[in-house]
């Protein structure tokens, strides 16, 4: 199963840089929409597609330790290892983001995390209804943010995927007449001059990428359809997840590996590694506010909507829903402290992200690995 998973993650890789974040791209200039926003709802709510249907999944065949573990471990490593990576590949090693919106997504983090450990173990209607109006909560926030705090207005002429620009008559106008064989499902960003025979050599080695491009329209030769690609990029997301979470499952069958880590290391990476990626593509181009929105934003999202949803459903179901796991309590501690030091040392850089803030981001996430195995073999 594990080059499977890594198959899975490479799937993963393909659909965001070639297909999700040209979609966001698209409805981002077309709606005029600001990139700290983009990041922290459409990418976001993208790449929570994959937690959002392991959570129910999880919820619903009463398996807990891996549907929250999933949250949690996917929290901790948006906030270490995401901002840990984003600085190490930005231009210059360095990153700037907007202290206004950096502080909204981190202090709703912080909320998310509150409520959290008030919710838990055992949630009824109200606490899951609390966690819900949140959601809708944060996003008025961030809707609001740019007449609130101000910011920069996005003019449509950047872009989240390299070699895509983003506002659709754009892309029309670059579209060649002849049909590019190798990038729409390839992830090969500098590949146009190949031969054919070379481009149709590596659509026969690699055919997730070709159910990619017969499935997800690509808005570089279909402008109009940025919803279309959009959506389909998140159920593809979700699909590749969902076959991630089931190697693990055959992982723990086999391996006699405890589900509850498995949920908090294999599985959280996994669902969180289109996040991963989405951040790095943006982080490469110096937009440090949609990157840095992605990952906090996406923690918010899965605390009070990926979680809190199919949690409220089951409540109004089957009654108050439990979890038992100790070990998923520890962590939601892990999630807070880990976003104090987040918080306290991109502030002390005077709000910018720097190489040595992110390799002390990713030493953590390595600490916070070392202690959830420790606790394994305690137990």
């Amino acid at each position: 199963w594990w080059p499977v998973i890594l198959y899975m993650f490479y799937l993963m890789s393909v659909v965001c840089d070639d297909y999700l974040l040209p979609a966001v791209d698209a409805i981002s200039a077309r709606f005029h929409i600001p990139d700290d926003v983009a990041g922290a709802t459409l990418v976001a709510f993208a790449c929570n597609g994959p937690e959002l249907l392991t959570n129910s999944c999880s919820i619903y065949l009463n398996d807990e330790s891996v549907g929250i573990g999933t949250i949690v471990g996917s929290a901790i490593f948006n906030v270490l290892v995401i901002t840990g990576c984003c600085p190490l590949v930005a231009p210059k090693n360095s990153l700037k983001v907007n202290p206004a919106f950096f502080l909204r997504d981190a202090g709703f983090s912080a909320i998310s995390i509150l409520l959290l450990w008030w919710a838990l173990p055992i949630v009824d209607l109200l606490k899951a209804s609390t966690l819900l109006g949140f959601s809708a909560l944060y996003a008025f926030v961030v809707a609001k943010s740019e007449t609130w705090f101000g910011g920069h207005h996005y003019d449509g002429t950047e872009s989240l995927a390299d070699g895509i620009i983003t506002s659709p008559s754009a892309i029309a106008r670059q579209v060649s007449a002849e049909p590019d064989l190798s990038s729409p499902f390839l992830g090969e960003k500098n590949n146009q001059n190949q031969p054919p025979r070379q481009a149709w050599k590596q659509v026969l080695l690699s055919p997730g990428g070709v159910l990619l491009w017969l499935t997800i329209p690509n808005v570089k030769l279909q402008p109009r359809r940025y919803f279309s690609s959009f959506f389909m990029s998140m159920a593809w997301l979700s699909l590749t997840a969902y076959i991630v979470c089931i190697g693990s499952n055959r992982i723990n069958v086999l391996w006699q590996i405890p589900k509850s880590f498995l949920g908090l290391t294999l599985v959280a990476v996994g669902t969180s590694w289109p996040n991963l990626l989405a951040s790095v593509v943006t982080a490469r181009q110096g937009r440090g506010e949609m990157a840095v929105s992605n990952a906090l934003g996406s923690n918010v999202q899965n605390v009070f909507f990926v979680l809190a949803f199919p949690i409220f459903i089951s409540v109004l179901t089957r009654g108050n829903y439990t979890s038992d796991s100790t070990e998923i309590l520890s962590s939601v501690l892990w999630m807070g402290a880990t976003l104090a030091v987040v918080v306290l040392l991109i502030s002390v850089a005077s709000f910018g992200m720097r190489a040595w803030t992110g390799s002390i981001f990713l030493a953590l996430y390595c600490a916070y690995l070392v202690h959830v195995s420790y606790s394994e073999l305690l137990t």
